[in-house]
């Protein structure tokens, strides 16, 4: 294989992979679990200064479903909520207080947040967030190997036919593990958000009773609802 092919075959992967890499990004800022890749795009204003919230914040995970978010400095505590709240409004939010361990120290405070229970109207949302996101990452695969396609037309006319044959084989073979892989991450997450469905259900069973319309009668919206709470 000569060296532009090699060159190409490089290329190709490492953009293919970059889309899926940022479609799994968008699908964890669909909370389900307390994902930390969720917290991400947290910023927090202090003194005119945006910092990162770990740059301001420890956080902890007590277990899947929950963030303990502690201020690095307590009188940073409201700006720290106010970035938390702008990335992610559908959190709950729960206000603790940390008992001083010393007789005559202040009291700490901190910020509880729980993920958003996947109710039938959430469950809804989150899956056609899910399969719109889905669909753009297959739309930006198939373009970008299309359009290799075009620009190899002339390097092709310079090879053997085994040559060419050798590399139209290694750019499929790319391009069909990396639409099995945007294919693996949607279903990843269907499964997520059905099992937070289930965990709804369960956990408040004397609250639901009506008849749950099927998946496959769901449509993909682009509703902007969607983009305020998912982008």
């Amino acid at each position: 294989m000569n060296n532009y092919i090699a060159l190409e075959i490089h290329d190709l992967a490492n953009k293919l992979k970059g889309y899926n890499v940022l479609f799994n990004y968008r699908l964890s800022n669909l909370c389900v679990k307390a994902e930390p890749t969720a917290l991400m795009p947290v910023t927090v204003l202090v003194a005119d200064t945006e910092y990162n919230l770990e740059e301001v914040a420890n956080i902890m995970r007590p277990d899947d479903f929950s963030f303990d978010v502690y201020p690095k400095n307590p009188n940073n505590l409201q700006e720290m909520i106010n970035g938390i709240f702008d990335a992610h409004p559908e959190f709950k939010m729960e206000l603790k207080t940390d008992k001083a361990e010393q007789e005559g120290a202040e009291d700490k405070h901190h910020a509880f947040y729980t993920m958003p229970p996947v109710d039938k109207d959430r469950r809804k949302l989150l899956n056609e967030a899910a399969k719109t996101f889905h669909k753009e990452c297959m739309v930006n695969l198939d373009v970008t190997y299309a359009e290799l396609q075009a620009r190899l037309v002339e390097p092709y006319s310079k090879m053997s036919p085994l040559d060419i044959d050798e590399a139209r084989k290694g750019f499929k073979n790319i391009y069909d593990k990396a639409r099995e892989e945007c294919d693996k991450i949607l279903q990843l997450k269907q499964n997520e958000i059905e099992e937070g469905y289930q965990r709804y259900l369960t956990e408040f069973n004397d609250r639901y009773d009506e008849p749950e319309a099927d998946d496959n009668e769901m449509e993909i919206s682009h509703d902007a609802e969607i983009e305020a709470l998912f982008s």
